[in-house]
């Protein structure tokens, strides 16, 4: 709070005011000893927050950096021999097979009646690919290419996180000083109304002059109140950010702090060049687009393939079966012939009867096997294949190019616009000293009465604009360096550190 001057003016008809207005005056700084207490306390209430610590808690908590890491993970798992075909195939089959069949055969060696045929076939199966045109080493490049596209892209999320962070860490610390500079502004109008109000119980001031410092008092407080809310809203918009509880408060440690930091454009455009992660990662899919075109011609290679296997099968068959031994001997009723054509001498036929019986049996094997698999025409689907990857592949470069150029412009845009702010901070922090010292001294001569009450009022208001000005462009710089910063690949480098 700025000090009211104590310098008693000529005359004795002001010198039972002035010890009034210094009874006052000590008062007011009593009230605003017992303010500062009562906002430290509540200070001391709130959980400390650096924006170091505010950086690591966001990159743990944001929703947005743990589906990119879940993402990386799943990248870093596909990428293995197996998932580029380079390992063989193997198949286990086993099928399990019932008939049940009432025959009458015409065959005189079938089984005639009802058969009962149960069998369980089994087969193993071992495939390996001898040569298909280096298409396995090209889809093991492919999943690489996926897994740094994958760390990039989170790496890219980051930045935006750490980015997104830092500015909404800045922007709270922001508000609460511009806070501060309305509240230390309206401590200067209530001091101002409560001496204008005592010099008229006095009879040294008029109706006039009492609204008019209680209007600027109450425009002041109605200020006051407005920046209270947004600050509430620049801390849930950081607390959002963390993935913290959104009526979280906190006291900030890192204070809205400009350092003069020089940098050079050819220095950031190679750093941008070599480092930037959205350029880093367009070139990742430039590869994967030019590895496509060579998977593509790959097919125009023929394939080999190598088999080997073995098979197998248990066999069951429930039929009419002569038996092995034993058995019901059946004599014919009708002679099956005579001896010497003698009728007298007739020859009768025995057989086993026939009954219903279980059969096992079982049967096993190897085999191996090359084929040799090669397209000799497809209505040109190969050849329009291959065409349309190096059209692709054409695109991605001049995507690539175009992003190069489109990051040379920003950088240099922003490169001019943190050295313009470097100095607007210079210039604002110059103005504020002035504008103190101005109202400092407004201030003595409007207790002397040799200023007005308007005039005062403009003095204070311009102080006022320039303490936010200050802050304001002191926040501005900070955003410009950190797109420096972002633009040349270091920010998550810096934020770790």
């Amino acid at each position: 709070m700025l000090a009211l001057s104590n310098t008693k003016t000529a005359g004795t008809t002001q010198a039972p005011v002035e010890r009034m207005c210094n009874r006052h005056f000590f008062a007011n700084c009593i009230g605003a000893v017992i303010l500062f207490l009562v906002i430290s306390m509540a200070s001391m209430a709130q959980e400390k927050l650096s924006l170091a610590n505010a950086v690591q808690i966001g990159l743990k908590n944001n929703f947005g950096v743990q589906i990119q890491q879940l993402n990386v993970e799943s990248a870093k798992l596909n990428n293995n021999w197996g998932q580029a075909g380079l390992l063989p195939a193997v198949n286990l089959t086993i099928n399990q097979n019932n008939n049940a069949i009432e025959r009458v055969p015409a065959n005189p060696f079938a089984v005639p009646g009802l058969n009962i045929t149960d069998n369980v076939l089994g087969q193993l199966d071992v495939q390996f690919t001898l040569f298909d045109g280096f298409a396995v080493k090209i889809a093991k490049q492919r999943l690489e290419q996926l897994e740094a596209l994958s760390i990039g892209n989170a790496a890219f999320v980051m930045e935006n996180t750490v980015q997104s962070i830092i500015l909404s860490y800045y922007q709270a610390t922001l508000e609460k000083e511009r806070l501060q500079v309305l509240i230390k502004n309206r401590a200067f109008s209530k001091e101002r109304y409560d001496y204008v109000k005592l010099k008229k119980s006095l009879g040294s001031a008029i109706s006039f002059d009492v609204l008019q410092e209680q209007n600027n008092y109450l425009t002041d407080s109605s200020n006051v109140l407005r920046q209270e809310i947004i600050v509430k809203n620049a801390t849930r918009t950081l607390n959002v950010l963390l993935n913290e509880n959104i009526t979280k408060t906190y006291e900030f440690t890192n204070p809205l702090e400009f350092t003069d930091e020089s940098y050079l454009y050819e220095d950031l455009h190679g750093k941008m060049v070599s480092s930037n992660t959205n350029l880093k990662n367009q070139f990742i899919s430039q590869e994967l687009f030019h590895n496509a075109t060579r998977n593509a011609q790959a097919n125009l290679s023929p394939a080999i393939l190598l088999n080997i296997g073995a098979t197998g099968s248990l066999d069951q068959q429930y039929a009419k079966f002569r038996p092995q031994s034993g058995g019901t001997i059946v004599k014919s009723t009708n002679p099956i012939g005579f001896v010497n054509d003698d009728p007298s001498l007739p020859v009768v036929g025995t057989s086993i009867a026939s009954e219903y019986l279980t059969q096992n049996g079982n049967s096993y094997g190897a085999y191996g096997n090359i084929s040799l698999r090669y397209t000799l025409f497809n209505g040109g689907q190969l050849r329009r294949t291959i065409e349309n990857a190096q059209i692709q592949e054409k695109i991605a470069k001049l995507t690539t190019d175009q992003l190069k150029a489109s990051l040379e412009n920003s950088l240099l845009a922003t490169y001019d616009l943190y050295n313009l702010r470097k100095q607007l901070v210079l210039i604002a922090q110059t103005k504020l000293q002035a504008a103190e010292l101005n109202l400092s001294l407004a201030n003595e001569r409007y207790k002397n009465g040799a200023l007005s009450a308007i005039d005062l009022r403009i003095v204070q208001e311009n102080y006022q604009a320039a303490a936010l000005e200050k802050f304001a462009a002191i926040f501005d710089g900070l955003s410009s360096r950190i797109d420096l910063v972002r633009l040349t690949g270091g920010l998550i480098d810096n934020a770790a550190k």
